[in-house]
């Protein structure tokens, strides 16, 4: 990967970040779930059990 790739990349990166900062809850719910992280119900999937234990609900 050149220099140039990997600044693009980072500036990706960062710009993503933003958005995510900007999202509701709702919007950051349907994400995880159209990822496949979380169900519908906001439970998470199968392979990602674990990070319940690293989720505070409130």
């Amino acid at each position: 990967m050149s220099d140039k790739d990997f600044k693009a990349l980072m500036e990706l990166a960062a710009r993503k970040l933003e958005e995510a900062k900007a999202m509701s809850k709702k919007e950051a719910i349907q994400s995880l779930n159209s990822a496949g992280i979380l169900t519908k119900k906001g439970k998470f999937t199968k392979p990602y059990t674990e990070l319940e234990k690293l989720v505070v609900a409130k």
